[in-house]
């Protein structure tokens, strides 16, 4: 089952457990709680925490706080992922560290908080008792170093083989007590010379590349501070980037406005290039077939939509859009794109011959057939219009994406949607998103400023409620 996360950016025990969520792959969906506007304290939350603190996951009818609980919860049900020791003992080991935490660690977050976050974000003037609180963090540092890593000689806490999730909680960052005290510093542009063996142990944690996934709107706010020191700096310039991607695409294509939907919808930076096929020579250099859409990151080359837009849910971990940990709603998914190859891809081959005006009994037996595949749609994919998604997703999936763009071709055929109500409501729906309206958008202008189309009252409609929305 699903787990929703509610957390803070800025909270470094809600960036460890995001962090244990994303080193286990699992499935989730996160909730921003903005506590400095008191979010945590309303009723909606409070019945989840009534602690009113973040973070804290629900899954079903399960809740949970406490950001240790929540972690060791989530690696005992990953267990082959390693993160929580198997052993009675060396589970006590990483249970007594987490405890240690707990009570001395929260230091490091209090005073970034205190001294640094708090005030930078809210205004605050700094107190001015900061640099005898600086001398407890430094003992605490000090006992940390001696006791747990062995003055340097261990590589991790307490010379486990692999990270465990001590070793996440102190190394991730943002206010974080766990998320790593040690990375709540980043914010105090604290001295980490006098730690060499902090530094290093912090460097070698940080070739985790989820470390900086689920840091970067902290990291984004550190990035932004006129002063940091060479350490911090070097943390900051690590970060992997990934290379921009390249869309190559036309608006009149489906499969296009697809995978378009996808970049919009997910926030994904990129750039587009629009492709005449019958004028880009070139082109097959980057799609031998010819065929738009494809994309190109770096070196690599990709065309078929549906490839894309799982590869780009997979780099992505866009789990809502294409759910990986689940296999059956996954494989759900696929047994539609499937289909939508095999029998959907038959809406632009009837709205081309409408266009080039093929004789009228070709074209309305070509229509009923079209009917008939619309009819099955709704009938197995929508359950007979009981669903809003395809499969009944709680949200858009690159399924819903592939189907309503093919769908929405057959609007500049003028197709009467009256004999499939539940399609007509299921376009309504998903146009409703504006980011699927903005990858619409030269498509709708162009069809809608073609005069020699008289159109039905639904398609009317649709047209004008994008000119309305500022699409056209």
């Amino acid at each position: 089952m699903l787990i929703t996360l509610y957390f803070n950016p800025y909270s470094h025990r809600c960036l460890s457990v995001k962090t244990v969520l994303q080193l286990t792959k699992s499935d989730f969906n996160e909730k921003i709680i903005d506590v400095l506007k008191g979010e945590n304290l309303k009723h909606a939350f409070t019945n989840i925490n009534p602690n009113q603190t973040v973070p804290a996951i629900t899954e079903g009818f399960f809740s949970l706080f406490e950001s240790h609980a929540i972690i060791k919860y989530i690696c005992i049900n990953k267990p082959d992922f390693g993160l929580y020791p198997k052993s009675l003992q060396n589970q006590a080991l990483v249970d007594s560290y987490l405890d240690w935490h707990q009570n001395e660690f929260t230091k490091l977050l209090d005073y970034s908080k205190e001294f640094y976050l708090k005030p930078l974000l809210k205004g605050d003037r700094v107190p001015e008792n900061r640099v005898s609180r600086l001398i407890d963090i430094e003992e605490v540092l000090h006992f940390f170093i001696k006791t747990f890593l062995n003055n340097g000689h261990y590589n991790y806490i307490f010379d486990q083989h692999n990270f465990t999730i001590a070793d996440i909680r102190q190394t991730i960052v943002y206010s974080l007590r766990a998320v790593c005290d040690l990375t709540s510093l980043f914010i105090c542009n604290f001295d980490f010379e006098k730690f060499p063996v902090l530094e290093q142990y912090i460097m070698r944690i940080f070739k985790i590349p989820e470390l900086y996934i689920s840091h970067q709107d902290y990291f984004n706010l550190i990035s932004k501070q006129k002063y940091k020191n060479q350490f911090i700096q070097s943390i900051l310039t690590r970060q992997p980037k990934q290379e921009q991607i390249t869309l190559y695409f036309h608006p009149f294509s489906s499969p296009s406005r697809a995978v378009r939907s996808l970049f919009l919808l997910a926030k994904i930076e990129y750039n587009e290039k629009v492709i005449d096929i019958l004028k880009s020579d070139n082109y097959s250099q980057i799609n031998p077939d010819k065929t738009v859409p494809s994309i190109k990151q770096g070196t690599f080359t990709l065309f078929e939509s549906h490839a894309i837009l799982k590869y780009i849910c997979e780099q992505y971990r866009l789990l809502s859009f294409y759910p990986l940990e689940d296999q059956k709603l996954k494989a759900q998914i696929d047994s539609y794109l499937d289909f939508h190859l095999n029998e959907m891809r038959q809406i632009t081959e009837y709205v081309m011959r409408i266009q080039k005006n093929q004789n009228g009994q070709e074209a309305k037996s070509k229509k009923q057939t079209i009917d008939q595949l619309l009819q099955f749609f709704v009938k197995v994919f929508l359950n007979g219009g009981k669903y809003k998604y395809i499969y009944n997703q709680k949200t858009i999936s690159i399924a819903d994406l592939s189907a309503v763009n093919e769908i929405l071709f057959l609007v500049m055929a003028n197709y009467e949607f009256n004999s499939v109500p539940q399609i007509q409501k299921y376009i309504i729906n998903i146009l409703d998103n504006q980011n699927v309206k903005q990858s619409n958008k030269e498509y709708f202008s162009s069809i809608s400023s073609n005069q020699h189309h008289n159109f039905n009252q639904f398609n009317k409609q649709l047209i004008a409620s994008q000119k309305k929305r500022g699409c056209c």
